[in-house]
């Protein structure tokens, strides 16, 4: 029938383009993070214990990475978050990079995203799936990047970023859109790499972020997140060794709720900020 082939080729179309990695992601309540180590060490606690009771090891080792400033970039009617698409600045030092970036809930829409940098600008573009718990169910959010290193000048207009990503002209926004930075807020954040947890294969690596707007000394905001490739799902069974992954991350999430931020994820507050005046 035509509803067994559409589920038949939907099952081979997804197994032939996985997304290149799975990042767990939780937000965590910015007050439990005056003292960043202190925050860090309670949650982390948490997350040894959850891990023992999945028969999974946390091995606590910490690292702090080099501060990095963030902004996002949109028209003033946030044109291209409507349409699905994310345009990110990250500078570190004396390295930058712009990234655009589309996100849904379904894969199709993803795979086929125009985030791909013009020709000049290189090939680097990937695709994750981000997972975050709702109402105690793990739910994906897929995700298509093209990153460009680098760069010599931020766009302003809608037609300076087709420049740089010329496929954007497929959304159909209006080229002379002007571009500025959401919410005027710049972002430094702070990285803590806090030790792995084993998960049967690889060691995986568990990150900190905090953020701060810039020229603020209290966070607005901490997440805690780990990141598996997808190679390392396909060396034992994937949906066995997802499926355990996604238990012991929803009971993690389920037992921090003090923890736990109401927010989803870092790029909405920054959209949603609001001022207290």
């Amino acid at each position: 029938s035509v509803i067994l082939l559409l589920i038949c080729w939907s099952t081979t179309a997804q197994s032939a383009t996985l997304p290149d990695s799975r990042e767990y992601k939780v937000l965590l309540k910015a007050e439990n993070f005056a003292s960043i180590r202190k925050g860090c060490e309670l949650f982390w606690e948490l997350v040894e214990k959850v891990a023992a009771d999945h028969d999974f090891r946390a091995q606590k080792i910490v690292k702090s990475s080099p501060n990095r400033e963030i902004c996002f970039i949109d028209s003033a009617a946030f044109d291209l978050n409507k349409k699905g698409f994310l345009l990110r600045i990250r500078e570190e030092k004396d390295k930058s990079e712009i990234t655009l970036k589309f996100r849904a809930t379904d894969l199709e829409s993803v795979i086929i995203a125009p985030v791909e940098p013009a020709k000049q600008y290189g090939d680097d573009v990937s695709s994750e799936v981000d997972v975050v718990v709702k109402a105690a169910t793990p739910v994906s959010i897929f995700s298509k990047s093209g990153k460009i290193k680098n760069f010599k000048k931020r766009p302003e207009t809608v037609k300076d970023l087709q420049k740089y990503y010329p496929g954007l002209v497929k959304a159909g926004l209006n080229s002379s859109l002007k571009l500025t930075t959401v919410n005027n807020i710049s972002v430094i954040e702070q990285r803590i790499l806090h030790g792995t947890i084993d998960f049967g294969f690889d060691k995986t690596k568990t990150l900190f972020s905090i953020w701060y707007k810039k020229g603020e000394s209290t966070p607005m905001v901490a997440e805690f997140s780990f990141k598996i490739k997808t190679d390392a799902y396909l060396k034992r069974g994937r949906n066995r060794s997802q499926n355990l992954i996604d238990d012991f991350f929803v009971d993690l999430v389920r037992r921090g709720k003090l923890f736990i931020s109401p927010h989803q994820t870092k790029t909405g507050m920054i959209y949603q900020y609001q001022t207290d005046d």
